[in-house]
This record gives C-alpha cells, structure tokens and sequence, in this order.
C-alpha cells in the first residue's frame, strides 16, 4: 500500500490494451487538477506474454501504478487489490471499455459522497457505445440528465464511486462472486449497516460494454468451489430448470455467471435461484431504510437536494 491520498482511482483488465488505452485517454483528457488523486490499473491474468507486456507498457507511458495477477482471479479479489492498492478517503473503480465524457465527473460524485454522511456509494448513468461504430448504441436510450437521483440497492459496476471506511466496514467485495452480482453483494452489505447507494443523474459516462465477456470465452467459465458451493449442490439447485449442458458444460465446469448468480442467491438465502434474486433481498435489507434528503450536483453543477 502505498502514502495516504485523498482519492485513488483503479480499473481491472484482461486481455486488451486497445480498452485501457482509451480510458486512461480520456482520464487525462479531463484530468481535474482540484484534486490530488492516483491510478492503478490490474491485469486480471492476461495469458498472453506480448499482451501482457503492452499492458505493463502503458501503464508506464501514462506513469499510473500498475498490479498484475498471474492468473485470472475474477472481478471481486480484482477490486478488492485496486482498493487496497492506496490508503484513500475515497476510491471510482472502472471497468476498462469506460470512457470519461464530462470535466466534473469527479466533483459530482465527491460531492455527493462527502455531503451524506449515510451515503456509502454512487454510480453514474451510462452512455451506451456500440463498439462497432463508436457512437450511441441505438438499443439504449440516452440517460435523462434532469432526472433526480435514485437510492438502489447497488450502483451499476462498471463505473462507481465509494467511501474507503465502508469498504473496509464490510471487508470489501466477496471474491467468491467471480463475474456477476459482485457490487449487488456489496450494496446490500452495505444497506444492511444503514448505508445508502445513490445514481447520480449528472455526469454521464461512456460505456462500450460487454467487450470483455464477449471476447474472452476463457473468463465465462470456472470450476465450482467446492467450499462454498459444490458440483453437486450446483447441479441439483439448476437441474429444476436447465438442461445438462447448461449446467456442466464441460467437465467440472460451469458458466462462471450462471453460478456467481446461484451462489449469490444461496447466500443470502432467496427462494428465486435463477431470474432475479436480488429482489428479494432488496425488499429485505434496501426497502426499510428511511427516507433521507439526499445533497448533489445538477448538470449546472448547481447544489440541489432530493428526498430519497
């Protein structure tokens, strides 16, 4: 770990240097000099040697700090390191197919984290790229900019903000969860100490999502942990709905998301194993938090309080 600073700001990746470039691109292109922050980027276990090498090479031409998995440790034990990489107040993690869009993308969101004492994490709304084009994905809306604020049970995780002390109240992401429901997990951590996660309206950033999923068949699948989950338990939860191919697809194996979602599910004992279990948990831990009024930034960047 490395001195004290206010803010520390890291992103995962795997297998891409083309990604990372342009985020750390557009970091520096709307750098906002008002705060003293850091970066660090973390290979997720690239296993290509040249690839690998690239990445250690840009994190060098753009002078961030840089931690490198010798195999592929999944999303949350990825987070967990970039957190703890510094000692900060406040830590934004990122996915690398995010691109910073607006100057006050920091301001917004230390704002909102300083001024709500209660308030633990917030997300951005998201811009939605079709990777093939560059420009708005037209399957998505546009975010609305004049909308209010939102208390959810957890902010979207490809882009987000969140206080170190609560990170460490729960002992951060449960690296259990490779791939999916890693920051629900987290926020109703979170919700069941009496902190709040917001989305904020303002700023909105670029997302080109799916790319790392899409392009890497390597990081879809994992063998069960047989601790937490077993073979055997796994495949009698999804023989009530799946075929065999589904739920084993290879031997010993199975889909990494499809199995991050039963153990979510088993955790925190939901009775849906399959669609949406954070429903349920959401009506459980989320729902009886009071109302609060809630301090942020407009797209005027004009103080403004809601009642979430």
């Amino acid at each position: 770990m490395t001195d004290k600073i206010k803010i520390g700001i890291g992103a995962p990746t795997y297998n891409s240097i083309y990604r990372l470039e342009r985020f750390l691109s557009s970091i520096e292109l709307y750098r906002d000099s008002n705060y003293e922050y850091k970066i660090v980027i973390l290979d997720d276990g690239t296993p290509n040697i040249e690839k690998r090498d690239g990445i250690l090479e840009l994190a060098a031409r753009f002078d961030v700090d840089f931690i490198q998995h010798e195999r592929n440790e999944g999303i949350p034990k990825s987070w967990n390191d970039l957190t703890r990489h510094f000692s900060t107040e406040i830590s934004f993690l990122f996915n690398d197919d995010i691109c910073i869009c607006n100057e006050n993308w920091m301001k917004c969101a230390i704002y909102a984290l300083e001024q709500n004492d209660k308030v633990a994490v917030v997300g951005y709304p998201l811009i939605q790229i079709d990777p093939a084009t560059g420009l708005p994905n037209i399957n998505y809306s546009l975010p609305n900019l004049d909308s209010s604020p939102g208390r959810v049970g957890a902010v979207v995780g490809c882009a987000f903000a969140f206080k170190r002390k609560a990170f460490d109240e729960v002992n951060g992401f449960d690296e259990n969860i490779k791939s999916f429901y890693e920051e629900t997990d987290f926020g109703f951590k979170l919700a069941q100490l009496g902190y709040y996660s917001v989305m904020l309206p303002f700023p909105p950033i670029e997302h080109c999502g799916s790319q790392s999923f899409g392009q890497n068949i390597d990081i879809c699948i994992q063998q069960p942990i047989e601790e937490i989950l077993s073979m055997q338990e796994y495949k009698e939860i999804m023989s009530k709905k799946f075929p065999m191919e589904r739920i084993e697809p290879f031997p010993n194996v199975v889909y990494r998301m499809d199995y991050s979602r039963v153990y979510f599910a088993h955790k925190w004992g939901c009775s849906d194993l399959w669609n949406a279990p954070q429903i349920e948990v959401h009506h459980r831990v989320v729902d009886p938090l009071p109302k609060i009024k809630f301090k942020y930034l407009n797209k005027d960047i004009i103080e403004m309080e809601h009642e979430i």
